[in-house]
């Protein structure tokens, strides 16, 4: 019975069926447009939810806005044709009153706020690499080095039984417990649950995610102290000619 029933499902599948397709648009309406199904009306429905959320949203954003809020840039911008935020003519005008002496000393004040900002990213990069213990590559590696009296005694020499401790232990070069010591260790020490384990652990990729962008951003600002460096040194008196163009974010080149 069982293999009748399985042949009859696999014929029933065989057999060709009748493909029904969606009714057009009757010819009296063609004149219309398309006629819309239901996946047609989905789609709208979903897009214009999606436009009231947003809308919702910047009502949300506005009641909460400060009045009294105010920033310089609301009287020296406005916005353009398309819409994006341009400086006033008078805004510009006053930028080319400007004498050259006091374009020179805003230039080094903002040089000297990116070697500040340069020199605070460093410090904390090297407290975030004091504490995720990432300065093993700047001091070699402590070895500790057993002497035997033959070839055979090295080559079959156990580093656990040497000094007394599990196979575990054996890689280290510091703290090793020995075998005697571990049943009242095991009872001191509390070892954390796996919860634990995983927050530490994010802990850990967040500060070495962070370590990476620091390092990312005292890239950018060396960049910036460069091109800042020689944008002044080009504007200071005497004959220059420049030797090599901008190449990969690096500033020009110029020989005195």
């Amino acid at each position: 019975v069982n293999n009748i029933a399985t042949n009859m499902s696999s014929l029933r599948n065989a057999v060709k069926r009748v493909t029904h397709k969606e009714r057009s648009q009757p010819r009296h309406r063609a004149h219309l447009e398309f006629w819309k199904k239901k996946h047609d009306y989905k789609e709208r429905a979903k897009d214009y939810h999606k436009k009231q959320e947003m809308l919702k949203g910047m009502r949300q954003r506005a009641s909460m806005k400060n009045p009294d809020e105010f920033y310089f840039a609301m009287k020296n911008s406005t916005t353009n044709q398309n819409g994006k935020h341009v400086k006033t003519d008078t805004v510009i005008q006053n930028e080319r009153d400007l004498g050259p002496e006091t374009i020179r000393i805003l230039k080094d004040q903002d040089l000297s706020y990116v070697r500040l900002q340069k020199q605070q990213n460093k410090k904390k990069m090297e407290r975030l690499s004091e504490n995720l213990h990432f300065s093993e590559a700047k001091h070699d590696k402590r070895k500790h080095t057993v002497f035997v009296s033959n070839e055979e005694q090295a080559h079959n020499f156990d580093v656990a039984d040497h000094f007394d401790t599990v196979p575990e232990l054996s890689g280290r070069v510091f703290n090793r417990i020995k075998k005697k010591d571990l049943p009242a260790m095991a009872q001191t020490l509390s070892f954390p649950d796996k919860k634990m384990v995983k927050k530490l652990a994010k802990a850990r990729r967040a500060k070495y995610g962070e370590l990476a962008a620091r390092a990312i951003r005292v890239e950018a600002l060396g960049l910036a102290e460069a091109h800042l460096e020689t944008e002044k040194l080009v504007a200071s008196k005497g004959r220059k000619r420049k030797i090599k163009e901008t190449e990969n974010g690096k500033p020009a080149q110029y020989k005195w």
